[in-house]
């Protein structure tokens, strides 16, 4: 029988260490979730990141009631709105969603040769599809829950005009700030998997994924809910100044560029970098 290591010793000795994994022992689980992921079956991947989109635009509409509560002033709204749009992302990790930008990490698992580049491109597509239905199931209930006008339609206001100054960027830009928003998301998720516990990840993923709206960076499954949401809604406020034109062309035309900024950061800046930093090894290790 081949002698227990210190380390598994203490890991034994103590089930329930708090010490935080180590990164290599994160890298070894993203690439394990990643196989597992994309394989799943279709109506899994479905249902799951159907519920991915009901959490996301939850955490979204929570955001919008803060910046439209005429009883929060403009300065405190814009430090703790992006907090509340983190609880979303947080309670679709926690439940075990699937959410298009965090599955971008399984580039890591492609790298690894475990799986190909069409399991990947499928189970993306599959949990992308259904991100945008959940976010629409959420538009539509709350559309027809009345609510929708509350605090003078000041919550349709809000909505437009956050939704109008995300399509005002130039392709490029949009892409770039896709990039930005994938990096703080996934980057998150990488912190929230060396925690053992609940209130571990809960932590670790909350200020990242609100620096996401905080800095005016994007994802693509957190804008689905607001334009969906502003394409759904007529405004009555004639002084509303909007950056540009919220149209389904221009929603979609978002859409394609964010989500390419986010494979980018998600999977390249964080995935393929630390699989080159923790699983690949090279002459040099």
């Amino acid at each position: 029988m081949p002698k227990e290591s210190k380390e598994q010793k203490i890991e034994r000795d103590a089930p329930y260490d708090l010490r935080a994994y180590r990164p290599d022992q994160i890298a070894e689980v993203v690439k394990k979730i990643g196989v597992k992921k994309t394989r799943y079956p279709a109506y899994k991947t479905l249902i799951l990141g159907l519920m991915g989109g009901v959490f996301i635009s939850l955490g979204a509409l929570y955001e919008l009631y803060i910046y439209a509560n005429p009883s929060i002033g403009e300065g405190t709204a814009a430090v703790i709105a992006p907090f509340f749009y983190a609880i979303g992302y947080i309670m679709a990790f926690l439940s075990g969603s699937e959410v298009f930008t965090t599955n971008n990490l399984s580039a890591m698992s492609w790298a690894s040769g475990q799986v190909g580049l069409m399991e990947i491109t499928r189970n993306w597509s599959l949990v992308l599809v259904a991100n945008i239905a959940g976010a629409l199931f959420i538009v539509v209930l709350f559309f027809f829950s009345g609510l929708a006008t509350m605090f003078d339609q000041a919550f349709i206001d809000v909505a437009k005009s956050i939704s109008s100054a995300k399509l005002s960027f130039t392709p490029l830009e949009t892409t770039i700030i896709g990039v930005f928003g994938n990096i703080f998301i996934c980057a998150g998720l990488w912190l929230a998997m060396a925690g053992k516990t609940v209130i571990d990840k809960f932590l670790a993923l909350l200020v990242p994924v609100a620096a996401v709206p905080a800095l005016n960076f994007q994802h693509s499954t957190g804008n689905i809910f607001q334009f969906f949401f502003s394409l759904m809604t007529e405004t009555d406020t004639v002084d509303l100044e909007l950056p540009s034109e919220i149209t389904v062309w221009a929603v979609s035309g978002n859409l394609f560029f964010v989500s390419i900024g986010n494979i980018i950061g998600g999977g390249v800046f964080i995935a393929i970098v630390y699989y080159f930093a923790f699983v690949r090894e090279t002459k040099f290790d």
